[in-house]
C-alpha cells in the first residue's frame, strides 16, 4: 500500500534549471570565473550547490569557503524566484493527492530557497515534510535525503513513491529502495533512468491506475 509521494523540486515540479545556470553564472563572475556554459552546468544537475562551489573553488583557486560562494549564489537565485513556473501536472498531482497521501518534497535546493518558491505559488501548505539540501550530510544520489524522509513520515520504503527527473536524484530514491518514477526535462533526457520503476513524460500523466501498478513489482 502506497502512503507517501515524495518530490523532488528543481528539475521535476518546477521549471528553475536555466534560472540555477543563470545565478551560478552571475556568481561565479563575479568571482573570477570568465567561462562557464549551460553543458558545464548540466553536469552538475541533480547534485547541489555545494558541489558546485566546492569544484570551482578548487578549479579557480578562489579564496573563499564554500558556504560563502553558496549564500552569494542563493542571493541571486531568489531574486529570480518570480520568473519560476511549475511544470505541467506539478500543482494538480500535489493538489490532487493532498489528503489522500503523505505528501513531501525532498530537494538538494536550500530549504530558504524551496521555501520561497512554493509561497511563490501558494503550495507551502500542502506538504507534510520539507527537507533541503542544507538539511542532510550526504547529498543525491546518497540516499540520506530520503531515509530522512522515511523516517520522519513514519512509512516504510514500500510505501513511498519518489518523483525525480534526473539520474543522481533518481538512484537517490533508489538507494533508499523506494518506487522511483522519472520525469525526464529536456536538459535530462540522456540520463541513465534503467532503475526507474516507471518514466513519464509528464507529471500530468501520474493517475491512480499508474500508482497502482507500481505495487506489482517490488522497489
Amino acid at each position: 500500500m502506497i502512503k507517501a509521494l515524495i518530490f523532488d523540486l528543481d528539475g521535476t515540479l518546477a521549471n528553475t534549471e536555466l534560472l540555477h545556470y543563470r545565478a551560478w553564472k552571475k556568481t561565479l563572475f563575479n568571482n573570477g570565473v570568465t567561462r562557464f556554459s549551460l553543458d558545464t552546468f548540466m553536469t552538475f544537475v541533480g547534485t547541489s550547490n555545494e558541489k558546485v562551489a566546492g569544484d570551482f573553488i578548487k578549479s579557480e583557486r578562489i579564496e573563499k569557503s564554500v558556504p560563502q560562494v553558496v549564500l552569494e549564489k542563493q542571493i541571486v537565485y531568489l531574486g529570480l524566484i518570480p520568473e519560476i513556473k511549475l511544470f505541467p501536472g506539478a500543482r494538480e498531482i500535489i493538489t490532487l493527492y493532498h489528503g489522500t497521501f503523505r505528501l513531501a518534497l525532498a530537494s538538494s535546493s536550500h530549504k530558504k530557497e524551496i521555501m520561497t518558491l512554493l509561497k511563490s505559488h501558494n503550495l507551502d501548505s500542502y506538504f507534510d515534510l520539507i527537507i533541503g539540501g542544507d538539511m542532510v550530510e550526504r547529498k543525491k544520489p546518497d540516499p540520506e535525503i530520503y531515509l530522512k524522509v522515511q523516517q520522519a513520515l513514519g512509512v516504510a520504503s514500500h510505501e513511498s513513491i519518489a518523483f525525480e527527473d534526473s539520474e543522481h536524484g533518481l538512484n537517490s530514491a533508489k538507494n533508499a529502495a523506494m518506487y522511483g518514477v522519472a520525469i525526464p526535462n529536456e536538459f535530462t533526457l540522456d540520463h541513465n533512468f534503467s532503475r526507474a520503476d516507471l518514466i513519464l513524460n509528464s507529471l500530468a500523466d501520474m493517475d491512480d491506475d499508474k500508482i497502482a501498478s507500481l505495487l506489482h513489482s517490488p522497489p
